[in-house]
């Protein structure tokens, strides 16, 4: 194949190369652009913007250098279910979920 014919195709660096939004992954720019906007809308923009750095932190902080697929598997098996009913459609509830060898 040609360097031509190459530049069609893109190759990310590692499989578990995610998609970024304004340098941030998915799981860190919601929380994040969540208390930016509610800071923003209820006119109190410094508090808004040191929750977003404070939810960044904390987010960053829980994930410790793991994906984000960990984030929501944490997320799937200790938040209440009847909170997660629109997240996760395809799976069981986790207390219905049994360990398998």
């Amino acid at each position: 194949m040609t360097d031509g014919e190459l530049k069609k195709y893109r190759f990310p660096a590692t499989l578990s190369n995610q998609t970024r939004w304004f340098g941030l992954y998915l799981d860190e720019l919601l929380p994040t652009a969540t208390c930016l906007g509610w800071g923003l809308l209820t006119g109190k923009q410094l508090f808004g913007l040191g929750a977003a750095i404070l939810s960044f932190w904390a987010v960053k902080r829980l994930k410790k250098g793991r994906g984000s697929t960990w984030l929501r598997d944490l997320i799937y098996w200790y938040m209440p279910t009847a909170m997660l009913r629109g997240v996760f459609h395809s799976v069981p509830d986790s207390c219905f979920r049994q360990w398998v060898k």
